[in-house]
């Protein structure tokens, strides 16, 4: 069966061999031939020709004032019809990647209280940018552009940070971060702009950190809520730290007159985490334990009272006060 098979295939593939082979076939063939090659010389020609084509472009409206809200019924596109070489038609069709047309706000003229005029020309000159230097612009649709926008309300808020630094052992933030615009202006409807009292930055996640970081963050707006700072520069001071300890004086410099107060102790140890490069700037002056004479009035039942530190450097961490309190007496000075 499989034999029968073969042989017939075989058969059939002659025959057909044989029948294109025929004279009458070859020239088909030739005329074909000729045919495709009148067909190709007729296309060149023909696209060296001059035809219109229209196309449409997105547009992108940039430098636009913060406190500007552009209206959603602006177009968003524009209708072009072009005149060039049906090869250079051809390109645009085929391989032309259009950006949007972008269209700067500022030193447009003013339609009204409300509202930009971006001219013909204003597009044309926008539009000619992505274009072959050979492409004509025959028309342009619309031709011009009345640009509407609203004004929001605006409001000053701090800047607060949103971080989450892990550091490597033995090292910590020696100083305040700090921030390029630790105030922003922010626009929006002033049913908005009434609940902000504050604006964080965007989460940022850190982790080994061993030195000093500088970054460019985002902030974390509300929907419908624009800034006047698009970014924002945080600097995060990093150096190894150390232990130092100081002895310092527990001081009251308010005792009325005729009042003993005794201290026990009278001085105290502090322990803290600096700066490496800040070890030698610890100094006594720089440290101050102060406590009101009124605290060790109202403490007078228990005669004892916590002791903290009321003065320090920002780069000064981790204080332990020992003894954490003090015991105290108050004595009134008898008059003969």
């Amino acid at each position: 069966m499989q034999n029968k098979l073969k042989s017939a295939f075989e058969s059939m593939l002659l025959n057909t061999g044989a029948f294109f082979r025929r004279q009458q076939w070859k020239e088909i063939f030739i005329f074909i031939f000729f045919l495709l090659l009148s067909f190709g010389f007729w296309l060149l020609q023909s696209l060296q020709q001059d035809y219109e084509r229209r196309i449409e472009l997105p547009l992108r409206y940039k430098n636009v004032p913060a406190e500007w809200i552009l209206s959603e019924s602006n177009p968003k596109k524009v209708s072009i019809l072009l005149k060039d070489k049906g090869t250079t038609l051809m390109y645009y069709s085929w391989n032309a990647h259009f950006n949007p047309v972008d269209i700067s706000i500022s030193g447009l003229q003013q339609a009204s209280d409300s509202s930009l005029l971006i001219t013909n020309r204003v597009l044309e000159t926008a539009m000619s940018k992505q274009l072959i230097s050979s492409t004509s612009i025959i028309s342009i649709e619309p031709c011009e552009i009345e640009l509407h926008y609203d004004t929001l309300s605006s409001r000053l808020v701090p800047v607060y940070t949103n971080l989450h630094i892990n550091m490597r052992p033995g090292f910590q933030i020696s100083d305040s971060i700090k921030i390029s615009h630790p105030e922003v202006r922010l626009y929006g409807s002033s049913r908005v702009l009434d609940t902000l009292k504050m604006v964080k930055t965007k989460l940022i996640t850190l982790e080994d950190v061993s030195k000093t970081r500088e970054l460019t963050t985002s902030l974390d707006l509300p929907e419908g809520v624009k800034s006047e700072n698009e970014t924002i520069k945080l600097t995060i001071p990093v150096e190894e730290f150390t232990e130092k300890k100081i002895h310092l004086p527990v001081l009251c410099l308010d005792i009325p007159a005729g009042y003993v107060l005794r201290m026990f102790p009278s001085s105290v140890e502090v322990i803290c985490n600096i700066p490496l490069s800040q070890f030698r700037e610890l100094t006594v002056e720089k440290l101050e334990i102060i406590i009101p004479f009124a605290e060790f009035e109202d403490n007078q039942a228990t005669g004892r009272l916590p002791v903290r530190l009321t003065k320090k450097p920002s780069w000064v961490t981790n204080t332990i006060v020992v003894p954490s309190e003090l015991e105290f007496i108050i004595e009134r000075l008898k008059h003969d």
